[in-house]
């Protein structure tokens, strides 16, 4: 027991007590609508945040583009300069093939000449001359000498100059070869940078977008539990409910009138929910729409489907439908002359009906 307990403390406990409890009771008793529309707002906050940095990625996408004309441009001049690098090589390669070809030509003649300079040597050579019979064979000699030495020097020459140019050859494809290696490698790196920048861009636009296609089916499905939930705003425009040909527009058809727009297509044709909404009627009818749907699309907005068969429906009443959702096939059940679906705007309440193709997205 507390002995210094105030006058007037205990009162003060219990009312403290009884605000909390009902503070806490007031939030566990908050309205779901309320919550579902705190939520929605932080959906459309987020969803907006992501629109923003698309729109600020694909800016950045388009500035990139810009260096990548650049980039382009310059690997374009490299590769000209590859390509011309390759020529030169091209060339020399040819060059050195003829050279070698030649200098195997004149190696065989070069031993030979080398050969003969050896065994007749100045000595030997002299040693012919003296022993001439005669001045005119001294003379006939030392022409045939001179002839003999100036050809075998040629040979000799020729073999070594195409040594030279073999040898120039071959540094040149070396310097040929590391040049084109060099720019190879330059060009393969303004490649590679260009690469990169496109896919790290691309990838964030492909991450953003698959975030926001999340966050709108978050919305979407918020939007269905709205739709459960018996409260929802109507989420048009409406769609084509099915792909076909009209026939028959809304209005008078001689001295009656036609309260929907007809589209003929073959039966079985998928009809699909003109927008979100909530099925109330799925089920025949003896006025003439054999089986027919209602959807509540929310806003005193109504569709109407006719015509079907039975079998070809896919919804009862109660069921919650998304815009594009298929829900029955296309029949030619009651009042109809082929098959076709019957499809009608109630705007207000049911049987108010109205021209559906005001209602239709552009």
């Amino acid at each position: 027991m507390n002995i210094w307990k105030l006058p007037g403390e205990g009162r003060l406990q219990r009312t403290t007590i009884a605000v909390v409890t009902s503070v806490a009771l007031a939030f566990s008793l908050w309205p779901p609508e309320l919550a579902q529309a705190n939520k929605k707002d932080e959906l459309n906050k987020k969803l907006d945040d992501i629109q923003e940095k698309r729109g600020e990625t694909q800016k950045s996408i388009e500035e990139l583009k810009k260096d990548i004309d650049e980039k382009k441009k310059v690997l374009s001049e490299l590769e000209l300069q590859l390509q011309e690098t390759q020529d030169e090589l091209d060339k020399a390669e040819k060059n050195l093939e003829e050279a070698q070809e030649t200098l195997e030509q004149y190696n065989g003649q070069f031993k030979k000449s080398v050969r003969n300079m050896y065994l007749y040597g100045d000595i030997g050579r002299m040693e012919n001359l003296m022993s001439a019979e005669s001045f005119n064979q001294f003379l006939t000699r030392f022409e045939i000498m001179r002839l003999m030495v100036k050809r075998d020097h040629s040979v000799v020459k020729k073999y070594y100059d195409e040594k030279a140019r073999v040898e120039k050859e071959r540094n040149k494809i070396k310097k040929l070869n590391d040049k084109h290696e060099k720019e190879a490698a330059k060009a393969k790196k303004v490649y590679d940078e260009l690469v990169a920048d496109m896919q790290k861009n691309e990838s964030t636009l492909a991450n953003l977008a698959t975030e926001e296609s999340n966050t709108k089916q978050e919305l979407a499905e918020l939007n269905l539990e709205h739709i459960k939930a018996g409260n929802f705003a109507y989420q048009g425009p409406l769609r084509q409910p099915v792909n076909g040909r009209m026939t028959s527009p809304y209005g008078y058809r001689g001295s009656e009138f036609h309260t929907g727009v007809d589209w003929a297509a073959p039966v079985g044709t998928p009809i699909y929910a003109a927008a979100n909404g909530k099925v109330i009627r799925s089920q025949s009818c003896a006025c003439g729409f054999g089986y027919y749907i209602m959807i509540d699309h929310g806003g005193g907005i109504f569709s109407l489907y006719a015509h079907m068969w039975a079998s070809s429906v896919r919804v009862r009443a109660g069921d919650v439908v998304r815009k594009g959702q298929q829900i029955a096939g296309v029949g030619n059940n009651g009042r109809s002359t082929g098959p076709h679906l019957h499809f009608e705007v109630h705007k207000g309440r049911p049987g108010n009906y109205v021209n559906p193709t005001a209602y239709f997205g552009g």
